[in-house]
């Protein structure tokens, strides 16, 4: 596995424990095994969703962080014994509805970060903010990746991902679909709008270790329907995204909750095939609900894009890669600042998109900073820390006065500026729909996405170089348009 999520250095049994679970949680959830979460049908609403904090993270803390053994571990202490013929209902349920629903959002949060980053970036002045142009630009490019991850793992489970239909578009401004008090728009590069993406790459974790430096790092490199059978099952999709409203706040975490209900159903298409439930990873990790068509997988060699590392999908293995990288790149990797474990330097270190935007916004480097004062006994400091290492230079004036939210409605007395604003939108349409041709397994499709991301730009500077009223120009809309 490419990187660790969780600090190495915990133990088994406070990793499980961790986090922001109340104390009446934890008691609860050690009277609700796994067994029953899954299967008992008396399991009131209020105990189900305190098993299902337990348990999520319990998987998502294990597996994640690769520590198959201690997994291994605790499936077997969980299904020590059979289920009872009375509490075998949930085999009945439809997964591939639900795990559609929950991954085209996963897919939506990716899709819907990368207009504002890309016009944050766009509306920069050619020739200044080299440095924040050049970090902004790599965060989007990364986030486009991970929408083809996310892809991959819709193929390996044999359903076809969407990408380029009107439902698939984010309509600015938004609130990313979990629990937030913030709102995502298209904005010209300002302090405001880099605040924003920090909000919307913010770790789940308080804490991050306090980074250090030493002469061997270049600078370069850190730069629907219920169940008929059981009408009274919990696990209905409607109680499985309200958990998720509910009880997650970050992105990272909402990938963790999708990647325990990967499990549960992987579990259950175990248990439909062998009447047994999976005593260890090996047994969980393949077949299942994993019946799509390899071919249609993009695979490193056929990504054309850099930043990050792209992984095909065809176990659980493969969803557990994806899911560490897109953490790992949006939050930081085992606790740190940068999205892979600081100790694997084969493909050099990157800071994580939070902390890639909090440089931005403090106009300073991590790199050379001093954060002894900020640090505890273990080495760690609050997220929140700011850089204090080398200057990082941002002119905020420097940026067109675009519109905030602009759509193409606005241009519609002026015939020549709506046009542009149209065939802005075709253009975009055009590269969603490489996108959808190549994770329909045409592959060779996204060599087109180079091109259109050059006119993209070009489009979109043109849009902000022309005033729309007396205080603000136009920008590109990214809204959906036929063809």
């Amino acid at each position: 596995m490419r990187q660790r999520l969780i600090n190495k250095t915990a133990q088994p049994q406070e990793t499980l424990t961790a986090g922001r679970m109340a104390s009446r949680s934890t008691v609860v959830a050690d009277a609700v095994s796994l067994p029953s979460l899954l299967f008992d049908s008396a399991l009131s609403k209020e105990d189900w969703i305190e098993g299902l904090k337990h348990h999520s993270k319990t998987v998502t803390s294990l597996l994640l962080n690769d520590q198959i053994d201690d997994f291994n571990a605790y499936l077997e202490s969980q299904f020590s014994s059979e289920v009872s013929e009375s509490k075998k209902g949930l085999t009945e349920i439809d997964y591939k509805p639900i795990l559609q629903d929950l991954l085209q959002t996963a897919i939506l949060i990716e899709h819907s970060t990368i207009p504002p980053y890309l016009t944050a970036l766009y509306s920069i002045k050619d020739g200044t903010n080299a440095l924040a142009s050049q970090i902004i630009r790599s965060v989007a490019v990364e986030e486009m990746l991970h929408l083809i991850m996310v892809c991959n793992v819709l193929n390996a489970i044999d359903i076809q991902p969407s990408v380029n239909k009107q439902e698939n578009y984010p309509t600015y401004p938004m609130k990313l679909p979990m629990n937030v008090d913030f709102y995502v728009g298209l904005e010209t590069f300002s302090s405001n709008s880099i605040a924003t993406f920090i909000a919307i790459e913010s770790p789940g974790n308080p804490l991050v270790k306090a980074p250090k430096y030493d002469n061997e790092t270049g600078s370069s490199a850190l730069y629907s329907q219920r169940a008929a059978v059981q009408d009274t099952t919990l696990w209905t999709l409607e109680n499985m995204k309200g958990f998720i409203m509910e009880n997650v706040h970050t992105i990272g975490e909402y990938y963790d909750v999708l990647f325990f209900y990967i499990v549960i159903f992987q579990i259950i298409a175990y248990y439909k095939e062998h009447g047994t439930l999976p005593k260890n990873f090996e047994e969980l990790n393949t077949g299942g609900i994993f019946t799509g068509n390899p071919a249609k997988q993009i695979r490193p060699e056929q990504y054309y894009g850099s930043g990050g590392k792209l992984h095909s999908v065809e176990a659980v293995a493969g969803v557990i890669a994806v899911f560490q990288e897109i953490k790992g790149q949006g939050e930081g990797a085992d606790d740190s600042i940068f999205d892979v474990d600081p100790s694997q330097f084969e493909e050099g270190m990157e800071l994580a998109h939070y902390f890639r935007f909090k440089e931005v916004f403090h106009e300073h480097f991590y790199l050379g900073g001093n954060y002894g004062p900020f640090m505890d006994e273990n080495g760690m400091m609050p997220v929140t820390t700011p850089p204090n290492g080398k200057d990082l230079p941002v002119d905020w004036n420097e940026a067109y006065p675009m519109k905030p939210n602009p759509k193409v409605e606005d241009y519609i007395k002026n015939k020549e500026l709506y046009a542009q604003g149209i065939e802005f939108n075709k253009t975009y349409r055009r590269l969603l729909d490489a996108i959808q041709s190549a994770v329909e397994g045409n592959q060779r499709e996204l060599e087109k996405s180079i091109m259109y991301m050059y006119a993209l730009k070009e489009q979109a500077v043109n849009l902000m170089k022309q005033p729309l009223d007396s205080q603000s120009n136009a920008g590109p809309t990214f809204e959906y348009t036929d063809l």
